[in-house]
């Protein structure tokens, strides 16, 4: 540091009696002082040592991550820091998966799709895909006095469910006939003779966990930039079922009045990530303010599952129950559990702005972004093309049927926080 005084006592530095022995100089004395080598205003910054006992420690409250200061606090090595999360997931793309057509419409036609009046249920369309809740936390620590260390975060988007269920007169599941080679359905109510309901219920989570090594690639007037080096762990996890019941009020054929047909459809999807983290991180400081944005990719490998399960159990008045497995869309030719584990990257980018509100706290909002390139959905599962109904035997293209396919997953939100130091 360079002192450069214009002035003392009022004299020029020119004057060789600026300065008698045992004179006390105070501030006023002093004039045009300037602080050159390290390039910062003094302005805000605590001294921790006297005069008395050497060189002066000093630290900058409003950044706390760049050089301005000679030398970092090292009493408070400690962070952690606590987020709500309100996330959006990427939802589940379903086919239409319940129909209702107009009273008086032909059993052989109700909630068949392209017949007129058919109305879709539930669902042809995105569901699971509005904003939810989830929490962040995050523990840090510095093992030097340049702010490298290493930071633990674990992170949870809670789960969210869509349901529907519906007891109305007309009431059918869509499919296509492979074997007529046209738009079907399965009747689940009817007024002429069938009396019936269907529940359906979708859920979907998300969870990840990273340990980072953080270490500084640059540090200059009020800006940082970090290097991190890790692993992360992530976990998403879909599920879709379908249950319906059905009662036969008049006799149909061989079918007598008083026969239930009870069915359900499962879909699971499961993908837990491992891999190895890179990322760098920059932030900008300004005063009490600061602005840091940081970009993270993890390369590794998923494990994905895809569980397909259907059951159906029909009940003869006076002749007891027969359950055998498959369902609509779930039937022998696709149940199974289905498995494979793939290369995948998981990058994540965020910007956050950061305002010092106490000495050990500062609060935080901002955004961030992560991409799952590879995943399986529950949407991939579902095959509508049928070659047969329960309970008939796989027949013609053995359909439905499923081949293990993965696609991409996007989940986004704001995050809200606070910090603490120790």
């Amino acid at each position: 540091m360079t002192w450069n005084p214009k002035s003392i006592n009022g004299k020029s530095v020119a004057d060789p009696d600026v300065v008698t022995a045992g004179e006390t100089l105070d501030n006023s004395d002093v004039e045009g002082v300037s602080y050159e080598s390290f390039g910062y205003d003094p302005s805000g910054y605590e001294t921790y040592e006297d005069a008395y006992r050497g060189p002066a420690v000093t630290s900058c409250d409003g950044c706390g991550s760049c050089d301005q200061c000679t030398i970092r606090r090292s009493a408070r090595r400690f962070w952690v820091r606590a987020e709500y999360l309100l996330w959006s997931l990427d939802g589940m793309d379903l086919p239409p998966l319940v129909t209702t057509s107009p009273d008086g419409t032909d059993p052989e036609d109700t909630g068949v799709l392209g017949q007129a009046g058919t109305t879709t249920l539930f669902d042809n369309n995105t569901v699971l895909d509005s904003m939810r809740s989830g929490m962040r936390v995050t523990l840090g620590w510095s093992d030097d006095n340049c702010g490298n260390g290493f930071e633990l975060s674990g992170m949870g988007i809670f789960r969210d469910e869509e349901t529907y269920q519906s007891n109305r007169g007309l009431l059918a599941r869509p499919v296509f006939d492979t074997g007529a080679g046209a738009e079907s359905s399965m009747l689940i109510a009817h007024p002429d003779f069938l009396a019936g309901s269907v529940n359906i219920q979708a859920e979907n989570e998300l969870a990840s966990f990273e340990f980072n090594r953080r270490h500084s690639l640059s540090s200059m007037r009020g800006q940082r930039v970090d290097f991190l080096l890790g692993y992360r762990y992530g976990s998403l996890e879909e599920m879709l079922r379908i249950d319906q019941s059905s009662e036969y009020t008049a006799a149909q054929g061989p079918i007598i009045s008083g026969t239930t047909v009870d069915l359900f459809d499962q879909f699971d999807a499961e993908n837990q990530f491992h891999g190895a983290q890179v990322g760098l991180q920059l932030q900008r400081c300004s005063g009490a303010t600061t602005w840091d944005a940081h970009a993270k990719i993890a390369f590794g490998v998923n494990r994905a599952e895809t569980t397909i399960a259907g059951q159906t159990t029909n009940t003869v008045p006076g002749g007891g129950s027969s359950t055998f497995a498959g369902g609509l869309l779930a039937q022998s030719t696709n149940i199974g559990t289905y498995d494979d584990s793939s290369f995948m990257v998981l990058p994540e980018i965020g910007l956050n702005l950061t305002t010092q509100v106490h000495r050990d706290m500062k609060l935080t909002i901002g955004y961030s972004m992560m991409i799952w390139s590879d995943v399986v959905r529950v949407e991939d599962a579902i095959d509508r093309n049928v070659s047969q109904f329960p309970p008939e035997a796989p027949t013609g293209t053995n359909q439905p049927a499923y081949d293990l396919t993965t696609s991409s997953f996007i989940a986004h939100g704001l995050n809200i926080g606070a910090t603490f130091q120790f």
